[in-house]
């Protein structure tokens, strides 16, 4: 990569991590409440408090993103008179839950605060949240125009927890120039992990450095067991009871590990890091020709269509097409981030964010919020408006992610696993991919010490919140 582009992607990470990407003591899935027990929404507190009601959001959206948030926001806030938002960028989704589990035990915390896909269990551990699923209740709100796979990722123990907000899954990005030049025809991308490799080895032949761009992400493993609607922890994925145990230790996640090992052993692919600088070579890579194809967030499409037309190197004919995976009839799992309802906060506020949640996820909201982002709109009638129609007449690859939603078997593998220890879990794998690519350790032993490691961490955080 030349220095111009290098500067390029650092100026860029940021926005780009950021778009695609702790009730304790009970053993049930989630713990805490269930359905039937319910803690009480306030809505009627909003009617008889001092107006306008000010809430606090802590949010993680960066650049165009978080441009298009405060724009709607404003639009909120200029709507009635009610309620006024105040939005406070902390930066990252990392970030975000380590300055909310710090202010647990003072005053310093949001009203509503936006936290991905992985920390449910440990939001439902915090004791400090109003689930969603109390002012559904309350308000009578009818959920039947979301996605439903949406609504199953943020469900435990049939309690919905936070209200679903910006949603992404993986997609696979290819340059089309790329394929002409190995002789692959351009409309036909792989849909296997075995015609990645074939198509990539062709790719590198052409002259590319290799022919796919590899990120050390675990996310793969979570969502490629789930596209071969395979478990990924045991308990029912997390959900029938906390997860003790990983359940990737099989045959498919051998498979998955053996494919990425050959992958890089072979030259298919080049690798990089999930964080930091390097975080999105895989995506400049294509930029840059190094590489011919990858896999990110669907929600990176945005701000990388904006990088693909600066820089050096001549242009790209960029193409987006579903994620390939392994054999198997599951589908991707929902990824992005979710709006929880802070407890702690006084019963106007907890009734004024709840307002706020609603117009986040009206139909109009979401139609606009994903025009501007590249993330899913996750109503089902957003798809019908303008914004979005628009949008995916001019620009199909935006049309994936959602795609992909929709399509696949809806039960516990693709809902998702729930894991207190997730992030844990993610350093073991890591730390097994490492292992076979720079130790020479053999697949199956690395997959083994990652299980044996990942099922150490969640017994760990487990008895921790337990005791």
């Amino acid at each position: 990569m030349t220095r111009s582009l290098r500067v390029l992607a650092i100026g860029v990470v940021g926005a780009l991590a950021l778009a695609a990407c702790g009730g304790g003591g009970s053993s049930s899935g989630g713990g805490g409440s269930n359905a039937s027990a319910l803690p009480a929404c306030p809505l009627s507190a909003l009617a008889k408090a001092t107006k306008p009601v000010e809430v606090t959001f802590w949010h993680a959206l960066t650049r165009a993103n978080e441009e298009v948030l405060q724009s709607l926001t404003d639009r909120f806030n200029a709507s009635q008179a009610d309620v006024k938002v105040k939005l406070v960028n902390q930066i990252g989704y990392k970030e975000n839950l380590e300055k909310f589990r710090a202010g647990l035990g003072g005053t310093d915390l949001p009203d509503v605060i936006q936290v991905e896909d992985t920390a449910t269990q440990q939001m439902i551990d915090t004791q400090a949240i109003l689930p969603a699923a109390s002012c559904i209740k309350a308000d009578h709100y009818d959920t039947s125009d979301y996605v439903q796979r949406v609504l199953d990722r943020y469900t435990v123990n049939k309690v919905l927890w936070p209200m679903p907000f910006n949603v992404s899954n993986p997609v696979f990005f290819y340059d089309k120039n790329a394929f002409r030049a190995a002789g692959l025809d351009p409309e036909k991308p792989p849909t296997t992990l075995d015609e990645v490799k074939a198509d990539a080895l062709k790719i590198k032949a052409a002259g590319y450095e290799a022919g796919f761009g590899l990120k050390l992400d675990p996310w793969y493993l979570e969502q490629w067991s789930a596209k071969a609607d395979k478990l990924y922890v045991n308990q029912e994925n997390g959900r029938k009871a906390r997860a003790t145990e990983t359940a990737f230790d099989n045959a498919t996640g051998l498979s998955i590990f053996s494919w990425m090992n050959d992958m890089v052993k072979s030259g298919a692919a080049k690798t990089n890091s999930a964080d930091g600088p390097s975080s999105y070579d895989n995506l400049l890579g294509i930029r840059s020709k190094n590489v011919g194809m990858t896999i990110d967030s669907s929600a990176t499409l945005g701000t990388i269509t904006q990088v693909f037309s600066q820089g050096e190197s001549g242009g790209v004919d960029l193409g987006v097409s579903p994620m390939p995976g392994p054999p198997g009839k599951g589908g991707v799992l929902v990824g992005g981030g979710a709006l929880y309802i802070v407890k702690k906060s006084a019963p106007e506020k907890q009734a004024a964010v709840w307002k706020y949640l609603k117009f986040l996820d009206d139909p109009q909201t979401q139609a606009d919020f994903a025009a501007g982002t590249g993330y899913v709109p996750i109503r089902k009638s957003s798809v019908a408006l303008p914004a979005i129609q628009q949008l995916w007449a001019k620009t199909p690859g935006y049309k994936v992610a959602y795609d992909q939603l929709i399509s696949g078997v809806e039960n516990i593998a693709t809902q998702g696993p729930v894991i207190g220890a997730y992030q844990a879990v993610r350093d073991a794998v890591l730390a097994g991919e490492q292992e076979m690519f720079t130790q020479g350790k053999a697949p199956a032993a690395a997959l083994s010490t990652t299980a044996n490691q990942s099922n150490s961490a969640m017994q760990e955080y487990n008895s921790r919140v337990n005791g």
